[in-house]
């Protein structure tokens, strides 16, 4: 059967309308991922002020960040909370030692494991200046011996909204 041809005019003119509408739409209406950069799931990172780089996993499944730390040993100073710790993990060559402000204690949940007996570790939390993609940040990281994990450093949701990062699972190493 043949369409008329008054028809497939109406049905091409009709289409080219609904663009012409979604377009106009778009320009009042701005995508939500307009001023977003895409990332991979592992990304290098530079802790400052010492300037370590390091690899860190982009994770949307965590809420905060984690640092690769041991020799935690908080104290109280001037009346406020500070933490002493060496960044460390078998994939950095150096082990630089900090000295910060303790902004609070977070309650994070355990991985599964066959122990059961306690369900959550008490970890500091620091604000750590990173340098990203080119920017620097100060961003949230709580502190835990990350040594048997891939990556030294975990970024959770709350950082990758400061970076306004879209995560691809199936990319890593993005940044030049």
């Amino acid at each position: 059967m043949k369409i008329p041809k008054f028809i497939s005019n109406y049905y091409i003119l009709g289409l080219s309308g609904v663009m012409i509408a979604v377009m106009g739409l778009t320009a009042f209406f701005p995508s939500p991922w307009q001023d977003k950069s895409i990332y991979g799931y592992i990304e290098p990172v530079i802790l400052y002020p010492d300037e370590i780089s390091l690899i860190a996993k982009l994770d949307t499944g965590a809420v905060t960040s984690s640092l690769s730390a041991k020799d935690i040993h908080i104290y109280e100073k001037d009346g406020k909370d500070y933490v002493k710790f060496k960044v460390s993990h078998p994939a950095i060559d150096e082990t630089p030692e900090y000295d910060l402000p303790v902004k609070h204690i977070v309650k994070i949940k355990k991985r599964a494991s066959k122990e059961k007996s306690n369900k959550s570790d008490l970890r500091p939390v620091v604000k750590m200046p990173i340098y990203f993609d080119g920017k620097s940040y100060n961003i949230m990281v709580n502190l835990i011996d990350r040594s048997h994990f891939s990556t030294p450093m975990l970024l959770g949701r709350k950082a990758l909204d400061k970076f306004n990062a879209i995560v691809d699972s199936t990319a890593q190493n993005t940044i030049q």
